[in-house]
């Protein structure tokens, strides 16, 4: 790992291509000293970002990152072998850096492995190279948290599209969310995702979260998160929006229903059986085998019909105690568009 003066300007960076404007382009704030106001190094803080083929927006991540001012940061990027401009783009801040490299890897989460590999700080947390930071005071807060005895500190993201407009991803989902108990965030079916890259983690917890399952291709930060959250961390939640995090259709979250349930099932079993007795792993598959069993139709109201709903629940008649099932039922016997009608009417009453 280089040692490297991390706590940077306008100045010490290359310019920013024309027509950027801005943060953190050319927008930015007094770099924090050396030593924190009790007198105390800063801690350190690692990043790991994974990239592959997203150079029209890593150069913004990697501004986002150094323009923080912050005096003790490890800045990672870990590059798949891009074939499009992102080598060059690392490569102009490669100076600025802990450590980089850019070779085939077996996906993102085997890059997110790889670069916890080189990662000496006392806080982690990976932000991908379509997401940036929105301010350049993030740092400096978590830092302070952490000081405060916080080993899981959760901000808040802004979702933009491509062209940084905010957008509303869903009710369940929309950029925050309040640190969970290990048992609720196992309810993939019910629990709220964690903001990822506004999520930092005291590496004590992380090294014992790590490697993670490389095969997972979008929910790598459900298995972190769950096995932090088994730790019972102290958790903060800081009411600041820190990151901006890009939809813009390539996103691994953005991958079909289908597919997200079924590997947020094996990774919820998973940690369920190094956490749980062998009865609340029986009685939590019977839940997640329940889900499973009703899920096609939250995303599909096309296969919803009154037949195939009480045939479901004729092969799993435990789906009665679900407010979710009673709620399928009424739609398969009014219809959904009358279902959203009524439910209209009685939000509003």
């Amino acid at each position: 790992m280089r040692s490297i003066n991390t706590a940077l300007t306008l100045k010490d960076l290359p310019p920013p291509p024309e027509g950027k404007t801005g943060w953190p382009w050319t927008e930015e704030i007094e770099p924090l000293p050396s030593q924190m106001v009790d007198g105390s190094e800063f801690p350190k803080i690692s990043i790991v970002t994974p990239s592959y083929n997203y150079g029209r927006f890593i150069e913004e991540t990697i501004r986002s990152v150094l323009l923080q001012g912050y005096p003790n940061l490890e800045y990672i990027i870990i590059d798949g072998g891009s074939t499009d401009n992102t080598i060059e783009i690392i490569q102009k801040y490669e100076e600025y850096l802990s450590y980089s490299v850019s070779e085939l890897d077996e996906g993102q989460t085997d890059a997110i492995n790889k670069g916890y590999q080189h990662c000496t700080g006392n806080l982690f947390v990976w932000l991908n190279a379509d997401d940036a930071y929105i301010n350049s005071t993030c740092l400096k807060q978590v830092s302070e948290l952490y000081k405060q005895g916080h080993q899981l500190i959760v901000g808040e993201c802004l979702n933009v599209d491509s062209s940084n407009n905010p957008i509303q991803i869903s009710q369940k989902f929309n950029g925050y969310s309040i640190p969970q108990k290990f048992e609720d965030y196992l309810k993939f079916w019910s629990f709220v995702p964690l903001p990822q890259p506004a999520v930092f983690i005291d590496k004590q917890l992380t090294d014992r979260a790590f490697p993670l399952d490389k095969t997972l291709r979008g929910t790598m930060d459900y298995q972190l998160f769950l096995r932090v959250l088994s730790q019972s961390p102290r958790s903060i939640w800081v009411k600041q929006t820190w990151v901006k995090f890009k939809y813009h259709g390539d996103n691994k979250t953005m991958s079909s229903d289908a597919v997200t349930y079924a590997e947020l099932y094996r990774v919820a079993i998973l940690e369920a059986q190094k956490n749980y007795n062998i009865w609340r792993q029986f009685l939590f598959q019977i839940s997640c085998n329940d889900f499973l069993a009703i899920s096609p139709y939250i995303s599909d109201t096309t296969t919803l019909t009154l037949n195939t709903i009480l045939r479901t629940v004729i092969l799993r008649p435990t789906l009665i105690s679900w407010l979710l099932f009673w709620k399928m039922f009424i739609k398969a016997l009014i219809s959904h568009e009358a279902y959203q009608i009524i439910k209209k009417m009685a939000k509003h009453s």
